[in-house]
């Protein structure tokens, strides 16, 4: 017993010491214990696109992959499904949390946006990052997204307007005077010939061609004719639909689009709109842009390919342009800047051209099979990239929707109208009604609109 109980208090005692051995180098050790280490939360950038939901996923994925190459930030995307839906959240969303550093718009909404300080140039930034401006993207693109010496924001969508046809109901072999080289994509066709075309379809209820009564779609028409539409596209004080050779391309345009055995009349087109017949195969050509493909493509049993559009003299064309803008506001530029660069790159451009929607402003992959897409329809889709050559530029100015709609209302009596009394002096009051219209200051009385009689189908 004496000795189990030495062993017990030397036990105690050696317990004793240990505890004060540990506490004391507690107390001296000069090492600190190590910590966990924290978690930085990545740089979050706001990216805002519109547009069909296969386009919007298509972005949402290039969001994706440039996160997961960038770990330290994180894009965040807000869709939305039109334009004014966009815009309208970028006015509300300004000087808060949501707004957004990297955006898309239309070339339309530029001069508004440099105006009210919403967007810093880009060319500076993308020029340190080795973006090539040269050869590299679309001419016309990078010349709508420019102002003040500078490239403002970067055209990622350049569209042109083409003709869109069925081939059941207008076979161009067919269509080419004896002795003349046969029509073909590569070879275009002159108004006469489209008209000629628009007369082979002859089952009731079937028309050839629809041409909207509105100014982008008669521009090219009167460019091709020699003609223009404004005084200047920059600063544009009036229309110029009345001058000579702007009104001889519409005499001659309108000698085909009010012709009823070639197109729809009003009341037949308010039953069933001109797209609706096209894709119902009673509509033989319909003019529109490449974001019309998919809808065309999910049309069960339509066959569609695409052809120029129809020439008065030179060719001439109009797009739908959008473009990626970096936010004035935005606090991480050279983050912005970086996916910038990253979306508007040839993988990017190809992510988004395989959605049938869109034609990048870039050029490689316009010219690959991302975009041409060998085997779908429409077959020529090179089309689209010859006509972007030929692409002029409307006004972007804010007043113009004004005078677009004003104008529309005028142009639909003359497609539609039964008889039209003195062609020239209807043009001129268009011009002078414009001419109010773009400066509210002039001294000039405002268009009018002409009571129109119902036509028939």
């Amino acid at each position: 017993m004496a000795v189990r109980s030495a062993l017990v208090r030397c036990t105690a005692v050696a317990l004793v010491v240990v505890a004060l051995v540990a506490g004391c180098a507690s107390e001296d050790d000069p090492t600190p214990p190590k910590k966990t280490p924290s978690v930085t939360a990545p740089t979050e950038l706001n990216f805002a696109v519109y547009g069909a939901q296969p386009l919007i996923d298509a972005y949402t994925r290039i969001a994706a992959m440039f996160n997961l190459d960038h770990l330290e930030t994180k894009v965040v995307v807000h869709g939305y499904a039109t334009h004014d839906e966009a815009m309208a959240a970028l006015a509300k969303d300004r000087g808060t949390d949501r707004e957004p550093d990297v955006f898309m718009t239309d070339r339309d909404d530029l001069t508004a946006l440099i105006d009210d300080d919403v967007i810093q140039p880009v060319n500076e930034l993308l020029a340190e990052r080795e973006v090539d401006f040269g050869d590299g993207y679309t001419r016309s693109g990078l010349e709508a997204f420019s102002a003040d010496a500078a490239l403002q924001c970067m055209p990622a969508d350049v569209s042109p307007l083409v003709v869109y046809y069925n081939p059941r109901l207008i076979e161009l072999d067919q269509i080419a005077e004896p002795g003349r080289t046969p029509i073909s994509q590569q070879r275009g066709w002159t108004l006469e010939e489209f008209a000629r075309a628009a007369l082979q379809p002859r089952a009731p209820g079937v028309r050839g061609l629809y041409v909207g009564a509105d100014l982008e779609q008669i521009a090219p028409f009167i460019w091709s004719g020699g003609g223009e539409v404004v005084d200047s596209t920059d600063e544009p004080t009036t229309l110029t639909l009345s001058d000579d050779a702007s009104a001889g391309a519409l005499e001659q345009l309108l000698e085909v689009v009010r012709d009823p055995a070639l197109t729809f009349g009003q009341p037949a087109l308010r039953r069933s709109s001109a797209l609706e017949r096209f894709k119902a195969g009673k509509l033989g050509m319909i003019l529109g842009y490449r974001d019309l493909t998919p809808e065309l493509r999910n049309q069960r049993g339509l066959i569609f390919d695409v052809m120029p559009l129809p020439r008065l003299g030179g060719g001439a064309t109009v797009a739908t342009m959008s473009g990626l803008c970096l936010s004035a506001d935005s606090d991480q530029t050279d983050l912005a800047a970086d996916f910038l660069t990253d979306v508007t790159s040839d993988e990017s451009a190809s992510e988004l051209a395989e959605t049938g929607y869109v034609m990048p402003a870039n050029v490689d992959v316009v010219n690959d099979e991302a975009f041409l897409q060998t085997g779908e329809k429409p077959l020529h889709a090179q089309v689209f990239a010859r006509e972007a050559r030929g692409t002029r530029l409307l006004p972007s100015v804010p007043q113009w929707t004004l005078v677009r709609r004003a104008a529309a209302r005028e142009l639909t009596q003359l497609f539609y109208q039964p008889v039209i009394l003195s062609l020239p002096d209807r043009l001129e009051a268009i011009d002078e009604g414009s001419t109010l219209l773009f400066d509210p200051d002039a001294n000039t009385p405002p268009l009018t609109p002409t009571p129109s009689p119902t036509p028939s189908d």
